[in-house]
């Protein structure tokens, strides 16, 4: 039987995992970057990002906020104000068609000292196939930027430093636990697309009322962010599977 390669951008990953019930309701809205579902979802909500269907690492987001009586696209530190979403969108067209890009609902991130964060949980196949998480870890956006990764200038922090201010001990070391389960659950669901592939970075963004979205799933995650940490269990544990091919 010829072996069939998946290769799904976010937009294609998003679609197939809406299908399952159980993750469905942690998805953000997410669809093709057209001027009209760039026009609806301004309706729907406050901002909007638009992302590379295939982009890594950050590079090439915007993020579109409605305001009163105009439009205001950021990337990286730089932002412009429109007064309508077709001249913003003709300000960026040829860039959208040429890298085929998707728009998705903002979410609201939550914040440590007044810059947002998200996480990554790094999800891998154990000897025997089946998926355990091997590490969890946050992504504290750098100043005044609009995107968490590490290659975008964001910082890597112990997630239970970051939620400090949001949640007492006990709590907090629940609600790690339930990111690492979603993690879990998500790269499972992911994975019966993905069967060749051994290790899932999803990435979990959280709302200022402590909801968890699952914003997208690496099937090619970068794993040095974990060596980033001066607690090394969790890079050796990552180092461990990824040498494990069983």
């Amino acid at each position: 039987m010829k072996k069939v390669k998946y290769k799904m951008g976010k937009l294609g990953k998003h679609e197939f995992m809406k299908k399952n019930k159980m993750i469905s309701k942690f998805l953000p809205d997410t669809r093709k970057a057209t001027l009209s579902n760039i026009k609806i979802m301004l309706k729907l909500y406050k901002s909007v990002f638009l992302k590379p269907d295939e982009g890594t690492g950050g590079h090439g987001i915007y993020k579109i906020t409605r305001g009163m009586n105009s439009l205001t696209i950021r990337t990286g530190s730089n932002s412009r104000i429109f007064s309508s979403l077709n001249d913003l969108y003709t300000s960026i067209q040829s860039i959208l068609i040429k890298d085929k890009y998707i728009v998705q609902e903002g979410i609201e991130l939550l914040k440590h000292n007044n810059r947002p964060f998200d996480i990554r949980v790094m999800v891998q196949k154990n000897g025997k196939g089946t998926l355990d998480v091997t590490g969890i870890i946050g992504r504290l956006a750098k100043r005044n930027k609009i995107v968490t990764n590490f290659h975008s200038g964001g910082t890597p922090l112990p997630l239970d430093i970051l939620l400090k201010s949001h949640l007492n001990d006990e709590s907090r070391k629940q609600y790690i636990q339930r990111m690492e389960r979603l993690g879990r659950d998500a790269s499972t669901v992911l994975s019966e697309k993905y069967r060749s592939k051994r290790a899932f970075g999803v990435d979990i963004a959280i709302d200022n009322k402590m909801n968890p979205w699952v914003l997208e799933i690496n099937t090619q995650p970068d794993m040095s962010i974990f060596n980033t940490l001066k607690n090394k269990t969790m890079y050796n544990r990552i180092q461990m599977y990824s040498k494990n091919k069983g």
